[in-house]
Protein backbone atom coordinates (compact mmCIF):
# COMPACT_ATOMS: atom_id res chain seq x y z
CA UNK A 1 0.00 0.00 0.00
CA UNK A 2 1.21 3.51 -0.83
CA UNK A 3 0.71 6.43 1.54
CA UNK A 4 0.66 9.86 -0.09
CA UNK A 5 0.09 13.47 0.90
CA UNK A 6 -0.37 16.20 -1.65
CA UNK A 7 -1.76 19.70 -2.18
CA UNK A 8 -4.13 20.34 -5.04
CA UNK A 9 -5.61 23.48 -6.54
CA UNK A 10 -9.11 22.02 -6.41
CA UNK A 11 -12.18 23.95 -7.67
CA UNK A 12 -14.63 22.47 -5.16
CA UNK A 13 -15.34 25.09 -2.43
CA UNK A 14 -12.80 27.48 -3.98
CA UNK A 15 -15.35 30.26 -4.51
CA UNK A 16 -16.93 29.75 -1.09
CA UNK A 17 -13.52 29.99 0.58
CA UNK A 18 -12.68 33.18 -1.32
CA UNK A 19 -15.56 34.90 0.51
CA UNK A 20 -14.24 33.74 3.90
CA UNK A 21 -10.44 33.44 3.65
CA UNK A 22 -9.98 32.77 7.38
CA UNK A 23 -12.15 29.65 7.22
CA UNK A 24 -10.63 26.15 7.36
CA UNK A 25 -12.63 23.20 6.08
CA UNK A 26 -12.04 19.62 7.17
CA UNK A 27 -13.62 16.86 5.09
CA UNK A 28 -15.53 14.31 7.15
CA UNK A 29 -17.04 11.94 4.56
CA UNK A 30 -18.54 11.69 1.07
CA UNK A 31 -21.49 9.67 -0.20
CA UNK A 32 -22.44 8.80 -3.75
CA UNK A 33 -26.19 8.29 -3.97
CA UNK A 34 -27.45 6.94 -7.28
CA UNK A 35 -25.90 8.29 -10.47
CA UNK A 36 -26.44 12.01 -9.96
CA UNK A 37 -26.00 12.81 -6.26
CA UNK A 38 -22.74 13.42 -4.45
CA UNK A 39 -22.96 14.64 -0.85
CA UNK A 40 -20.18 15.71 1.50
CA UNK A 41 -20.00 16.31 5.22
CA UNK A 42 -17.44 18.97 6.13
CA UNK A 43 -16.43 20.69 9.33
CA UNK A 44 -16.03 24.45 9.02
CA UNK A 45 -13.80 26.28 11.50
CA UNK A 46 -13.75 30.03 11.85
CA UNK A 47 -15.98 32.98 12.71
CA UNK A 48 -17.16 33.99 9.23
CA UNK A 49 -20.01 31.53 8.70
CA UNK A 50 -22.23 34.17 7.10
CA UNK A 51 -19.59 35.07 4.52
CA UNK A 52 -18.92 31.39 3.89
CA UNK A 53 -22.59 30.65 3.26
CA UNK A 54 -22.82 33.66 0.94
CA UNK A 55 -19.83 32.22 -0.88
CA UNK A 56 -21.57 28.86 -1.25
CA UNK A 57 -24.47 30.57 -3.04
CA UNK A 58 -21.96 31.93 -5.56
CA UNK A 59 -19.95 28.70 -5.82
CA UNK A 60 -20.71 26.86 -9.07
CA UNK A 61 -19.62 23.52 -7.61
CA UNK A 62 -22.13 23.50 -4.72
CA UNK A 63 -25.84 23.56 -4.03
CA UNK A 64 -27.17 25.46 -0.98
CA UNK A 65 -25.95 23.79 2.23
CA UNK A 66 -27.82 22.02 4.98
CA UNK A 67 -26.33 22.94 8.34
CA UNK A 68 -26.22 19.84 10.52
CA UNK A 69 -24.46 20.70 13.80
CA UNK A 70 -23.19 23.89 15.41
CA UNK A 71 -20.63 23.79 18.22
CA UNK A 72 -18.91 27.00 19.42
CA UNK A 73 -16.86 28.27 16.46
CA UNK A 74 -17.26 25.08 14.43
CA UNK A 75 -20.11 23.84 12.24
CA UNK A 76 -20.78 20.64 10.37
CA UNK A 77 -22.32 21.18 6.93
CA UNK A 78 -23.90 18.75 4.55
CA UNK A 79 -23.11 19.88 1.02
CA UNK A 80 -24.28 18.54 -2.32
CA UNK A 81 -22.25 18.99 -5.47
CA UNK A 82 -23.69 20.48 -8.63
CA UNK A 83 -23.08 18.88 -12.02
CA UNK A 84 -19.93 21.01 -12.34
CA UNK A 85 -18.79 19.90 -8.90
CA UNK A 86 -19.41 16.23 -9.66
CA UNK A 87 -17.36 16.50 -12.83
CA UNK A 88 -14.45 17.99 -10.87
CA UNK A 89 -14.66 15.56 -7.94
CA UNK A 90 -11.94 12.98 -7.48
CA UNK A 91 -14.02 10.98 -5.00
CA UNK A 92 -15.46 8.56 -7.60
CA UNK A 93 -11.85 7.70 -8.47
CA UNK A 94 -11.22 7.06 -4.76
CA UNK A 95 -14.09 4.56 -4.75
CA UNK A 96 -13.08 2.99 -8.07
CA UNK A 97 -9.46 2.37 -7.05
CA UNK A 98 -10.26 1.11 -3.55
CA UNK A 99 -8.24 3.91 -1.99
CA UNK A 100 -8.79 5.31 1.50
CA UNK A 101 -9.09 9.06 1.92
CA UNK A 102 -7.61 9.61 5.38
CA UNK A 103 -7.62 13.38 5.68
CA UNK A 104 -8.55 16.39 3.56
CA UNK A 105 -8.35 20.03 4.62
CA UNK A 106 -9.28 22.98 2.41
CA UNK A 107 -8.17 26.61 2.74
CA UNK A 108 -7.69 29.42 0.27
CA UNK A 109 -4.27 27.87 -0.47
CA UNK A 110 -5.91 24.70 -1.80
CA UNK A 111 -6.71 21.21 -0.54
CA UNK A 112 -4.20 19.24 1.53
CA UNK A 113 -5.03 15.54 1.16
CA UNK A 114 -3.65 12.38 2.71
CA UNK A 115 -4.66 9.08 1.13
CA UNK A 116 -3.74 5.41 1.22
CA UNK A 117 -3.59 3.86 -2.25
CA UNK A 118 -3.53 0.13 -2.96
CA UNK A 119 -0.78 0.21 -5.60
CA UNK A 120 1.16 2.25 -8.16
CA UNK A 121 -1.55 1.73 -10.79
CA UNK A 122 -4.09 3.54 -8.61
CA UNK A 123 -1.57 6.34 -8.04
CA UNK A 124 -1.26 6.73 -11.81
CA UNK A 125 -5.06 6.90 -12.09
CA UNK A 126 -5.05 9.81 -9.67
CA UNK A 127 -2.37 11.63 -11.63
CA UNK A 128 -4.27 11.03 -14.87
CA UNK A 129 -7.43 12.47 -13.30
CA UNK A 130 -5.71 15.61 -12.03
CA UNK A 131 -3.76 16.17 -15.24
CA UNK A 132 -6.87 15.58 -17.35
CA UNK A 133 -8.73 18.30 -15.47
CA UNK A 134 -5.81 20.73 -15.49
CA UNK A 135 -5.48 20.80 -11.69
CA UNK A 136 -2.15 21.88 -10.22
CA UNK A 137 -0.86 19.27 -7.80
CA UNK A 138 2.11 19.33 -5.44
CA UNK A 139 3.22 15.93 -4.17
CA UNK A 140 4.52 16.31 -0.63
CA UNK A 141 5.11 12.73 0.50
CA UNK A 142 4.97 9.30 -1.06
CA UNK A 143 6.12 6.17 0.71
CA UNK A 144 5.24 2.53 0.97
CA UNK A 145 3.45 1.38 4.07
CA UNK A 146 5.15 -1.37 6.00
CA UNK A 147 3.69 -3.93 8.34
CA UNK A 148 6.35 -4.49 10.98
CA UNK A 149 6.98 -8.05 12.11
CA UNK A 150 8.11 -6.65 15.42
CA UNK A 151 6.95 -3.81 17.61
CA UNK A 152 7.92 -0.17 17.20
CA UNK A 153 10.23 -0.71 20.16
CA UNK A 154 12.35 -3.29 18.32
CA UNK A 155 12.32 -1.35 15.03
CA UNK A 156 13.31 2.13 16.24
CA UNK A 157 14.05 1.65 19.92
CA UNK A 158 10.71 3.23 20.89
CA UNK A 159 8.38 2.01 23.54
CA UNK A 160 4.83 1.43 22.38
CA UNK A 161 3.65 4.43 24.43
CA UNK A 162 6.27 6.70 22.87
CA UNK A 163 5.24 5.46 19.43
CA UNK A 164 1.57 6.25 20.16
CA UNK A 165 2.33 9.79 21.32
CA UNK A 166 4.57 10.57 18.34
CA UNK A 167 1.92 9.37 15.86
CA UNK A 168 -0.83 11.29 17.68
CA UNK A 169 1.33 14.44 17.67
CA UNK A 170 1.48 14.33 13.86
CA UNK A 171 -2.14 13.32 13.31
CA UNK A 172 -3.59 15.94 15.66
CA UNK A 173 -1.43 18.87 14.59
CA UNK A 174 0.86 19.28 17.61
CA UNK A 175 3.79 19.72 15.21
CA UNK A 176 1.92 22.03 12.83
CA UNK A 177 2.75 25.74 12.53
CA UNK A 178 0.74 27.13 14.22
CA UNK A 179 -0.11 24.23 16.49
CA UNK A 180 -3.67 22.95 16.35
CA UNK A 181 -3.28 20.68 19.38
CA UNK A 182 -1.89 21.43 22.84
CA UNK A 183 0.13 19.18 25.10
CA UNK A 184 -2.87 18.97 27.42
CA UNK A 185 -5.07 17.77 24.55
CA UNK A 186 -2.39 15.33 23.44
CA UNK A 187 -2.04 13.93 26.94
CA UNK A 188 -5.81 13.78 27.36
CA UNK A 189 -6.01 11.12 24.66
CA UNK A 190 -3.91 8.81 26.82
CA UNK A 191 -5.18 9.85 30.25
CA UNK A 192 -1.92 11.55 31.25
CA UNK A 193 -0.94 15.10 32.23
CA UNK A 194 0.60 17.63 29.84
CA UNK A 195 3.95 17.22 31.65
CA UNK A 196 3.83 13.44 31.19
CA UNK A 197 2.87 13.87 27.53
CA UNK A 198 5.78 16.29 27.04
CA UNK A 199 8.25 13.89 28.67
CA UNK A 200 6.98 10.92 26.66
CA UNK A 201 7.10 12.93 23.42
CA UNK A 202 10.62 14.27 24.05
CA UNK A 203 12.03 10.87 25.01
CA UNK A 204 10.40 9.29 21.97
CA UNK A 205 11.65 12.01 19.62
CA UNK A 206 15.20 11.72 21.01
CA UNK A 207 15.19 7.93 20.63
CA UNK A 208 13.76 8.12 17.10
CA UNK A 209 16.39 10.66 15.98
CA UNK A 210 19.24 8.71 17.53
CA UNK A 211 18.15 5.50 15.80
CA UNK A 212 17.36 6.97 12.36
CA UNK A 213 18.99 10.22 11.21
CA UNK A 214 21.63 10.82 13.89
CA UNK A 215 25.21 10.53 12.52
CA UNK A 216 26.85 7.20 13.13
CA UNK A 217 30.14 7.93 14.91
CA UNK A 218 31.11 4.28 15.11
CA UNK A 219 34.66 3.95 13.69
CA UNK A 220 34.93 2.02 10.43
Amino acid sequence: MLLTTFRIDYPILREALSHAPDIEITWERSDLVGDMTHRMLVWVDGPAFGAFETGIEADPTLKPPVQVIEFDDQRLYQLELTAEGRQASVYPTVVETGALLQKAIATTDGWDIRAALPDEESLEQYHDFFRGHGFDIELKQLYEDWKPKHSAQSRFGLTNRQHEVLVAAVDDGYLDIPRSCSLAELGGQFGISSNAASERFRRGAKTLIENTVYPDDTPT
